[in-house]
């Protein structure tokens, strides 16, 4: 942590902890589920000023996933039926006895624990130092982010007042402060990459070093840009729409409902109104921008609706 210490209050009890270490913490909603409409900041209910004092901050949503799940599953039935965890390759045999095929294959071994606290204590005992070639580097990459941050802002600004001003739909205030630029992320950058070079087992910061940090925070930032942001709605289900006309925006999310099924089903989607209907009031529009957007691109031959108004029917596949 930055200040090495922590301030806690817990059950009315208030103290100070030391915090000269890395600290590693996860973060539920505070909500029980997680709503794309907010900013992390309010899903997980805790100051911005608190989560910036964090070097890499990942936002991991529970997408379902078939492979993924498969294996979660496999595992933990594995472990009430044993008593204990697999060891490496043992979930490929027990499948490949089952006659279940599973394209992932675990190569990782185990590693000793006796080994890995030697390696531990190895890094521990180092302190890499900063050479004034690499310290000029991370500077010029410094430096470099803060003016990408600078022009994505106005980007973002010009943007949402385009869309307010073609629309009369108004622009959103609300800013996620997570992925700021601060002199923290400075901070943040050297730690990470004098913490690479302890894994090397250098004493001696490498250019390579600083990169490896920056894709670090570079890859961390990329599932909080997946959120929604300033001069932009989202859906129930994640979908990012453009402040734009309301029929652009609520075909968008008939058309993902679309290729979200073609991906499952295969063919041309077929959708039920009440569903789509469901998802577009989610999005905050109505049944009389649906009407208007289906009417509209029922004219144009996209898409087809039936006289009772239950099926939505695309006269082709959609296309990304």
């Amino acid at each position: 942590m930055e200040q090495q210490t922590i301030s806690v209050a817990k059950a009315g009890i208030t103290t100070t902890l030391n915090a000269r270490t890395s600290i590693l913490a996860a973060a539920n909603p505070a909500r029980s589920r997680y709503n794309p409409r907010l900013t992390p900041e309010e899903n997980i209910n805790l100051p911005a000023a608190l989560l910036s004092r964090f070097d890499v901050l990942f936002l991991m949503l529970d997408r379902p996933n078939h492979d993924d799940d498969l294996r979660m599953a496999r595992h933990v039935a594995f472990v009430h039926t044993h008593g204990r965890h697999p060891r490496a390759g043992e979930l490929d045999a027990v499948d490949a006895q089952d006659g279940h095929q599973d394209d992932h294959q675990d190569g990782v071994g185990e590693i000793d624990m006796e080994l890995l606290r030697l390696f531990v204590a190895d890094a521990r005992a180092r302190t890499p130092t900063v050479p004034r070639n690499v310290a000029d580097y991370v500077v010029g990459a410094y430096v470099q982010l803060r003016q990408q941050h600078k022009q994505s802002q106005q980007l973002a600004t010009a943007s949402a007042s385009r869309g307010a001003i073609d629309t009369g739909m108004g622009g959103s205030s609300s800013k996620s402060s997570i992925g700021n630029t601060t002199p923290r992320t400075l901070l943040g950058i050297l730690r990470l990459a004098q913490a690479r070079a302890r894994v090397r087992g250098q004493d001696v910061v490498g250019v390579e070093d600083v990169d490896e940090a920056l894709r670090l925070m570079d890859a961390a930032q990329v599932t909080l840009d997946a959120q929604p942001s300033a001069g932009m709605r989202a859906g129930l289900f994640g979908e990012r729409t453009a402040r734009t006309d309301p029929v652009s925006a609520i075909f968008q999310i008939v058309a993902r409902m679309a290729r979200q099924q073609t991906g499952v089903a295969g063919g041309v989607p077929e959708l039920r109104y009440s569903e789509v209907l469901e998802r577009v009031r989610a999005a905050g529009f109505n049944e009389t921008g649906l009407a208007q957007c289906l009417r509209q691109y029922e004219e144009i031959n996209v898409l087809q609706v039936n006289l009772a108004q239950t099926k939505i029917t695309f006269v082709a596949a959609v296309n990304e």
